[in-house]
């Protein structure tokens, strides 16, 4: 029970009697208008010691007051008035004269009208007075309280509807229902008192007085003993939530039938209308997870932006925010009313934000908002806990790993020994570093002396961006800067924040936050340098976004050094085995390829379309007359000439295709998936170029003219036996150089 400072009742008792002085002074005729004051003072005390409805709130026990003050006063309309006025000094003196809202006022007016009506037709019935039967004043009386019960509420609910709040007809009723029968058991003892009033029986009037307030005292114990129950009984279930939260697997975030039952149980307890969970990623690489038991918000970009800044802002939320009448801005429906942000959240982390919402205008009571606090707190709590044994298990998980460190890299080393393209090492190793040494993203670009420039060579994790990033070419100096002794660790180079240009080596575009200084920032970078055995730059490795998101130990540096060093002998390795073998195909005066290469392209080739049905063809050129071009001009013209007939088949023949010099003056090209006819169309191009091509050379003072001949031969048309092909082919070139030169014939 809340206790009362006597100065406030002093206070009351001088405004009580104020305003009983105005009423006896001014506009009644009454001759008790003395008790004004005290029947006033009744209607506060009845408004304040209230009777509690488990579950459904209070109602006041104003009743007992307003039928005496009616016999008492014998003015309906004032004693109305004095119920009202009672209502706002009970307001007033609970919650100070600043507490008084515009709500009050209509109260006031609602009281009022309700106890003028209900009295007028008590007196109007003549109960209690005299001559009137005992019987039939108690069956008015309990008519009448039957009126005051119906009225209030038709009018509770009108106001209801014209607010737009939303309500529960069905719990309205219980709420009726249960205040009738609170009326119905206090109105025998009324009516006793009433017959004291009325009989002006001093005596009685006390005897009666003490059975009517014990009644109302009795009913007021006993709901709040049934409340308290209700509490104890919701307690209990809440209590049974939290611990059902925790059993067995659940807690995981990543559980949408965890989060689902998480969230409608807790809406048993904490109602709503509207909800919205936003979980952080505990991985970087993973995106945060929206969840909601109900519809997302009209705008949901604008709601995650506002919950992903609370949940980034420093410091962290760590308790519930709470807003209702227009002191909040509506997250998840423009036509919410109340709100609270409740954190996911413990001392060290946040993990989320949950926000709830109703567009009842009633706000959330102090008790949801804890108990909505609570329970999250202990998601969180269990949540920390998986983390932590996570995080042992990969501290366990990454000893192990560095334990095979040295095995990963020897088996990158023995894969570098093979024979590969410069491309195919870069690519290997690049990806090895990703897979070995837990960098997410890797760029590996090779340098170039002559434009004074980085060409990007290789990647991995950069998929998404490679087409962007591959077509620039960073200055060398965007490069060459970063490789300073202050920055140098072994032969690494670490660059703390770093200033990121369009053609920066590794792509950091992201903003820096703040973070340890142990943590690798997006505005970080780790040089290698790839350097040749005579200390010349040939490129560098750039790695980015270790997977623990710290700054690479020692032994990490070590291994990329190891391997940019394994990088470096097998690219130099590459490029000797690259010339030993261009040289062992190429012929070296015309650039194509030679006879032994055009064979094993045939077999090769053969071999595929058989098994896949596809058609080539082959052309066999022989240039007209080229001995006598060597005898007039000389074998130095007869050597541009040869060189000129190569420029030619490397213009009109495409990648797939095999141009080669077959023999002397004969050429021969692999037309791979074109049949006779289209061959047809290649040959005349190469045989109108060649014609109209003067060839220029220092040792003639004339242009050189030549002209070929071509023979066609088409698989499987022609034959399906690699000897035989040729030998059509061979044929259909006889047969042009006998027609006349200058010519083309297919197979036979």
């Amino acid at each position: 029970m809340r206790k009362i400072p006597p100065g406030r009742i002093a206070i009351l008792c001088l405004l009580a009697a104020a305003l009983g002085w105005l009423f006896s002074v001014h506009g009644s005729s009454c001759e008790r208008s003395f008790l004004i004051p005290f029947i006033l003072f009744a209607f506060l005390l009845a408004n304040y010691f209230d009777v509690p409805l488990p579950g459904l709130g209070h109602v006041s026990s104003d009743h007992i007051v307003a039928f005496p003050a009616l016999l008492l006063l014998g003015n309906p309309f004032m004693a109305g008035i004095l119920a009202g006025i009672g209502y706002i000094l009970e307001r007033a003196f609970r919650f100070g004269l600043r507490g008084l809202e515009q709500k009050h006022g209509l109260s006031f007016l609602a009281i009022s009208l309700n106890t003028a009506v209900t009295v007028l037709i008590f007196q109007a019935a003549g109960s209690f007075e005299a001559g009137t039967s005992l019987l039939r004043s108690c069956l008015t009386l309990l008519l009448c309280l039957f009126v005051f019960a119906l009225l209030g509420f038709s009018i509770l609910l009108a106001d209801r509807m014209a607010t737009r709040t939303k309500f529960s007809i069905r719990q309205w009723l219980n709420y009726l229902a249960r205040y009738l029968i609170f009326l119905v058991i206090s109105s025998p003892f009324l009516a006793l008192f009433l017959l004291a009033i009325s009989e002006n029986n001093i005596p009685f009037l006390v005897l009666s007085f003490f059975p009517l307030i014990s009644t109302i005292w009795s009913l007021r114990i006993n709901f709040k003993l049934v409340e308290k129950n209700s509490s104890l009984i919701e307690s209990t279930q809440k209590q049974e939530f939290l611990q059902q939260i925790m059993v067995g697997e659940t807690g995981s975030l990543e559980d949408r039938n965890f989060l689902k039952n998480f969230l409608l149980g807790l809406k048993d307890f904490v109602k709503c209308d509207r909800d919205l969970l936003f979980l952080a990623s505990l991985e970087m690489e993973k995106e945060p997870i929206i969840f909601s038991t109900g519809d997302f918000p009209v705008d949901p970009h604008r709601a995650i932006s506002s919950l992903e800044d609370i949940l980034q802002a420093s410091p962290p939320l760590k308790t519930p925010i709470s807003g209702s009448a227009g002191n909040f801005t509506p997250l998840l429906d423009p036509e919410s009313k109340s709100q609270i942000i409740v954190p996911l959240s413990t001392e060290e982390i946040s993990f989320g934000i949950l926000v709830l919402e109703r567009k009842e205008n009633r706000p959330f009571e102090p008790s949801e908002v804890q108990f909505s606090h609570s329970a999250l707190s202990q998601v969180a709590r269990h949540i920390q806990d998986k983390i932590l044994k996570g995080q042992l298990m990969t501290t366990n998980q990454t000893l192990l790993k560095q334990t095979h460190y040295l095995s990963e890299i020897l088996k990158i080393s023995n894969l570098l020994k093979i024979h590969l393209s410069s491309q195919e090492i870069l690519e290997e190793v690049a990806n090895g570093i990703s897979q070995s040494l837990g960098f997410r993203t890797v760029l590996i670009s090779l340098y170039k002396q002559e434009d004074k420039c980085f060409e990007r060579i290789a990647q991995s994790g950069l998929s998404d961006k490679w087409k962007e990033i591959s077509q620039k070419k960073p200055p060398e100096e965007n490069i060459m800067r970063h490789f300073k002794e202050e920055f140098r660790i072994g032969n690494c180079y670490l660059v703390r924040n770093v200033t990121p240009t369009s053609t920066t080596v590794m792509p950091n575009m992201e903003p820096a936050v703040s973070r340890s200084p142990d943590d690798w920032a997006p505005d970080d970078a780790l040089f290698i340098p790839l350097l040749t055995s005579n200390n010349s730059l040939l490129g560098v490795i750039s790695v980015d976004e270790p997977r623990d998101g710290k700054i690479p130990s020692l032994e990490t540096l070590n291994a990329l050094e190891i391997l940019a060093n394994q990088a470096v002998h097998a690219f130099e390795s590459a490029a000797i085995h690259a010339v030993a073998r261009h040289d062992a195909v190429i012929d070296g005066l015309t650039n194509l390829y030679n006879h032994r290469h055009f064979q094993e392209s045939l077999t090769r080739l053969l071999r595929q379309s058989s098994l896949s049905n596809h058609t080539f063809s082959i052309l066999m050129m022989d240039l007209d007359n080229f001995k006598e071009t060597n005898d007039t001009f000389g074998h130095l013209a007869g050597d541009a000439v040869l060189r000129s007939i190569g420029q030619t088949l490397l213009e009109v023949t495409r990648k797939d295709d095999v141009a080669a010099r077959y023999g002397g003056e004969e050429f021969a090209v692999l037309l791979n998936g074109l049949d006779s006819h289209q061959a047809r169309m290649v040959a005349e191009r190469i045989r109108s170029l060649v014609e109209k091509k003067p060839v220029y050379d220092d040792s003639v003072s004339e242009p050189v003219r030549i002209t070929v001949s071509i023979g066609i031969a088409t698989f499987p048309k022609h034959s399906r036996d690699h000897r035989e092909l040729l030998n059509i082919a061979d044929l259909a070139l006889y047969r042009a150089k006998q027609a006349g030169k200058n010519r083309i014939a297919e197979g036979p």
